[in-house]
């Protein structure tokens, strides 16, 4: 065994995080590096191989037990389901949704779930925290959309142990089997207690909730608005600050109470025991949530290393700490928080380390690394940084640690003996969390937000990588004052632009729908905006607005809403609220925007080297309706583009006509239906690619076998945006077009594979059951005629 542990710890961690965090495509990578497990054998460095290959391993033996949990993908029958609530149920546009352990499933054999996301879209059953239920569910792997955006729902899934979504089918066969019991229904009733013991309705009794118990169902948008902007997330996080703070109060308890009551053995360990349990209890107070349990596990590893008085470097601890949470849970690695407190812990280590540092002063010195050196992981994840964040901190931690938590926790306890006194102490501390709020209400009013970051590429990253080393590393060190000025660069940082003639398309996979952006050097055009739900929600929210979030994108030059159909405008009133819209098109009138104008064929319009035309509605035509769509050809030196909306295969013959040259991409008309895609368009417009943008096992069947078979037959490549994921069209002048779908890019192990298709072995799982034409690489060859 190679006697370098820190070595053993990097490699082991490299391990685990290279299965986690790679796409599925280097899957190869990982099959070269598992049969170096017998290195394990050798007694010097190179048994560091083994441990890496241990890792990797590990790693992909966890994940295929996961995926051995989730619902078959063609399961599309309902099923009972017994098990309990093991999370604060969520009520929201009259929706319920809430966790649920299952104990059986009808008809599952083998393991089962460990958590399932169930959804009630019906006002009745009302379930609470804790209860035992029977009801039949609609099981459905957990997978979401796949687009370019920060926020991504199977990766959350992932990181949360939810193996099944599902929604509630029957709601009068549901049958509550047990009352509420347990740790999760005593949280649910303890945080009703705070609440109502605060007395007041404001952000401060939402937030009470959120420190004592991790109960955060009250926090509103402008709550989170607010935390963002200021950099103080975490203090409403029940993780590495808290569980310090109850590990420091739990073992000065342990110190006395073992001074007071003569206990046998060390002091030092009955202080830790304390710590730990009062830590511990802590936690279970937050109901073990994940970051909760990450401090937890970090503190245990820490406090135990230095009770066995082992002299560890505390960077050989926190490797260690981080080992031993991945080997528990490698998912918890697909979460932010994972590497927001890792990292945290390391910049206080570098910041500390070989320097006497007075209260006042240290606390300053680690607020800036802090707040400099969290920069690149809070750019990654979130997209913006907070200025705020250090002058906040420096104001607010010491407020939190030695007065509002601790009122609150006291408080709590002392409520439930004497809820007069109680209430006087989280009536105060939440009259104070109101007032913060309020101040943090008016510097948002005074435009002090979050700083978005756009790093723009790998030179800005070694920059700001650069920065942190010279920044953290001791006075006198040639070229540290360069640091300031190399970070600048990684905040001021862009995204780089396109020159003029080339064009860049991203449809956006939003579900049963459509939307597309059209960016080109100076301008940015909209097709759509995705579909809305009959629950109040919209596709929009989670797709298009943060994709043009995350890009820096506030203004759209033209939107153009091909229909008024509710899956091509159901996000238009969110897009108006969240970005300047300069003119809207429809094809239809939209009731809300009356300033929208008519597209028409032969309206026609240049920017940056880009040509735009309308080839339908027909001005001598009134048409609604899918008759109705907006049908837009975009020409670009690098290629052509036709959007189609929802046209059929009449309006297809009429429009065939205009096309007097070959396109690269069509947009599949009408969703793939079996109206669409006719003979007569695609004999005119001879595609290489076609865009089918559907919602994976849509009720509609779409796309239809027939049409896939005509497309493919042709040799055109079809890219089902339910499959693959969003599609990103790179036309530049002089180079061949750039088709890139994410899905089979950047998925995952945890995602679901773009290899599960909407069919299977030969047959439709959903859809209907006929035949599926497939192609090149897939199952049968289809019979295409002559």
């Amino acid at each position: 065994m190679a006697k370098d542990a820190g070595g053993i710890l990097v490699a082991l961690a490299t391990g685990l995080l290279l299965v986690m965090l790679l796409p599925t495509r280097f899957t190869p990578v990982l099959l070269m590096i598992a049969p170096l497990l017998p290195a394990l054998a050798l007694d010097d460095r190179r048994a560091l191989a083994g441990w890496l290959a241990a890792g990797v391993i590990y790693g992909l033996v966890w994940q295929g037990w996961v995926h051995s949990l989730r619902p078959t993908v063609d399961s599309g029958d309902a099923v009972m389901v017994t098990g309990r609530v093991v999370t604060l149920p969520e009520a929201v546009h009259g929706r319920q949704r809430f966790l649920l352990r299952p104990a059986a499933i009808e008809g599952r054999r083998g393991g089962l779930p460990r958590r399932i996301r169930v959804s009630i879209y019906a006002p009745t059953p009302r379930v609470s925290a804790g209860e035992r239920w029977r009801m039949k569910l609609r099981l459905r792997r957990p997978r979401g959309f796949m687009n370019p955006v920060r926020f991504d729902y199977e990766r959350w899934l992932a990181s949360r142990h939810i193996d099944a979504t599902a929604y509630l089918v029957a709601p009068e066969s549901a049958e509550r089997l047990t009352p509420a019991t347990g740790l999760v229904h005593w949280r649910s009733v303890l945080s009703e207690r705070i609440g109502d013991m605060s007395g007041t309705d404001g952000p401060g009794r939402a937030l009470l909730q959120g420190l004592v118990t991790g109960d955060r169902r009250a926090f509103t948008d402008g709550i989170w608005d607010v935390l963002r902007a200021t950099g103080t997330s975490h203090l409403m996080a029940i993780s590495g600050l808290h569980i310090g703070l109850m590990a420091a109060a739990g073992y000065g308890l342990g110190g006395r109470l073992w001074a007071w009551l003569r206990l046998p053995g060390r002091r030092r360990l009955t202080a830790t025991l304390t710590a730990f349990s009062a830590a511990g209890a802590y936690a279970a107070l937050a109901g073990f949530a994940l970051p909760t349990t990450r401090a937890l596990v970090m503190f245990a590893v820490l406090a135990f290393a230095a009770l066995a008085g082992r002299r560890v470097a505390p960077v050989r601890l926190l490797l260690l700490a981080a080992v031993v949470l991945l080997l528990l849970d490698p998912a918890s690695v697909l979460s932010a928080g994972f590497w927001l407190s890792f990292l945290a812990v390391a910049l206080i280590i570098m910041v500390a380390r070989g320097r006497r540092l007075g209260r006042l002063n240290g606390l300053w010195q680690i607020q800036i690394g802090l707040l400099v050196g969290l920069a690149p992981i809070s750019g990654l994840f979130f997209g913006s940084w907070s200025p705020l964040g250090l002058l906040a901190n420096l104001v607010l931690l010491p407020l939190f640690s030695l007065i509002i938590v601790p009122v609150a926790l006291i408080g709590t306890a002392s409520g439930l003996v004497w809820p007069h006194g109680g209430g006087i102490l989280l009536g105060a501390a939440a009259g104070l969390l109101n007032r913060l709020m309020a101040a943090g209400d008016w510097l948002l009013a005074k435009g002090m937000t979050e700083w978005p970051l756009d790093p723009a590429g790998f030179w800005t990253w070694l920059s700001m990588a650069a920065a942190l080393i010279l920044l953290l590393a001791p006075s006198g060190t040639p070229l540290r004052p360069l640091a300031l000025p190399m970070a600048l660069t990684f905040f001021l940082a862009e995204p780089r632009g396109l020159p003029r003639g080339s064009v860049e398309v991203t449809w956006l996979e939003v579900g049963q729908g459509n939307s597309a952006v059209i960016r080109t050097a100076h301008h940015i055009q909209v097709i759509d905006t995705g579909p809305a739900w009959s629950g109040g929600g919209n596709a929009a929210a989670f797709t298009l607005l943060p994709f043009l979030a995350d890009r820096g994108i506030r203004t759209v030059d033209r939107l153009i809403v091909t229909h008024a159909d509710r899956d091509h405008r159901g996000g238009l009133n969110a897009l108006d609220s969240a970005v300047a819209i300069r003119r809207i098109d429809a094809g239809e009138p939209l009731a809300d925007f009356p300033e929208a104008r008519a597209c028409r064929a032969g309206i026609q319009w240049s920017v940056d080297g880009i040509r735009f035309r309308y080839l339908w509605p027909d001005r001598a035509h009134r048409s609604e309706g899918n008759e109705a769509s907006c049908v837009l050809l975009m020409e670009a030196p690098g290629g052509r583009v036709l959007f189609t909306g929802d046209i059929d295969a009449a309006i297809e013959a009429r429009i065939a006509a205009d096309l007097n040259a070959p396109v690269t991409v069509i947009e599949a008309p009408h969703h793939g239906s079996r109206t669409g895609s006719s003979d007569a368009l695609l004999d005119a417009a001879q595609p290489a690619h076609a865009v089918v943008s559907a919602g994976f096992r849509n009720p509609y069947g779409m796309p239809h076998a027939e049409t896939i078979a005509r497309l493919r037959c042709r040799r055109i490549r079809v890219h089902d945006l339910g499959r693959t994921g969003s599609l990103r069209l790179l036309l530049a002048p002089e180079e061949p077009p750039t088709v890139w779908g994410m899905r089979p890019h950047r998925g995952r192990l945890s995602h679901e594979s773009p290899a599960l298709r909407r069919f299977r072995a030969g047959r439709q799982i959903h859809y209907d059951r006929r035949h599926y034409a497939v192609l090149d690489g897939e199952i049968d060859q289809p019979t295409c005629g002559n």
